[in-house]
């Protein structure tokens, strides 16, 4: 079973760039007009881009990465089920850190793509979705691309509750639980600039309710958007100690994706 069971889309990382930019303009174009139905639909003849509606009726009551960020798997989590009513994964979350020790990320760019490592600044949370089963692989149910699908919009949805009710949140990164049999390594990276769109306007104008299974994630009308957004946010990582003892880098290489 390779990754890509689990991970939908995942290609190599010489894909060609110019059919990803396609297909992610295309998938934005019609979840434009998804969206812009399930906002008339939900905001009523009076509704509108500028109303007083909540952002989300959910709001942590801290915004601190430690209690604020937890608050947030709690909430988000139990909402991602398989069809038989049985949630996916349990979901923590917290500073960027492992154990006690601070971590820094480094985006590792392939040759093809300039050789670059950006050292990304800035406040950061950490979630991690564990399916509880060996190496936090999903205890039951069937692998596929849609269950992978339906944790990147989880992963979405944990970001966009970050960035608009935590203090200062500049990145947000999701661990990824893996395919039964294999080791985690797949991560979701979002900045809060990629995302300023989806913060001004009301959570469920970008991931409308009912959160979706995966038997009905292909037919869920922000599917494209959550395909769209996550295209370039897919990373392989791995952690690497410093040349010192107070911190680490979390080395993200970047993985190409279809949608």
């Amino acid at each position: 079973m390779s990754a890509r069971d689990e991970f939908p889309g995942v290609q190599s990382p010489h894909a060609t760039r110019f059919q990803v930019f396609t297909g992610i303009l295309l998938a934005l174009a019609i979840a434009a007009v998804a969206v812009a139905g399930m906002v008339l639909l939900e905001g009523g003849a009076g509704g509108g881009g500028n109303d007083t509606t909540a952002w989300s009726a959910f709001k942590p009551s801290s915004d601190g990465l430690d209690t604020g960020a937890q608050e947030i798997a709690d909430y988000v989590g139990p909402q991602y089920r398989l069809p038989n009513g049985q949630q996916i994964v349990a979901v923590t979350g917290g500073p960027l850190q492992i154990g006690d020790l601070p971590l820094r990320i480094a985006v590792r760019h392939s040759p093809a793509d300039g050789g670059q490592i950006d050292l990304i600044g800035g406040k950061s949370v950490l979630y991690r979705l564990c399916g509880l089963g060996p190496k936090c692989a999903i205890a039951s149910g069937k692998t596929s691309n849609e269950r992978g699908l339906l944790m990147y919009r989880e992963s979405l949805e944990l970001a966009l509750y970050s960035f608009h009710d935590l203090k200062g949140v500049d990145n947000v990164v999701v661990f990824q639980p893996p395919p039964r049999g294999k080791e985690p390594t797949i991560a979701l990276q979002y900045r809060r600039g990629e995302v300023a769109g989806q913060l001004a306007r009301p959570l469920r104008a970008t991931l409308p309710n009912p959160v979706p299974t995966p038997d009905t994630i292909d037919h869920s009308p922000d599917t494209p958007f959550v395909q769209a957004l996550t295209a370039g946010n897919v990373f392989k990582f791995s952690l690497t100690q410093a040349n010192q003892d107070t911190t680490a880098f979390l080395v993200l290489d970047p993985v190409q994706v279809h949608s």
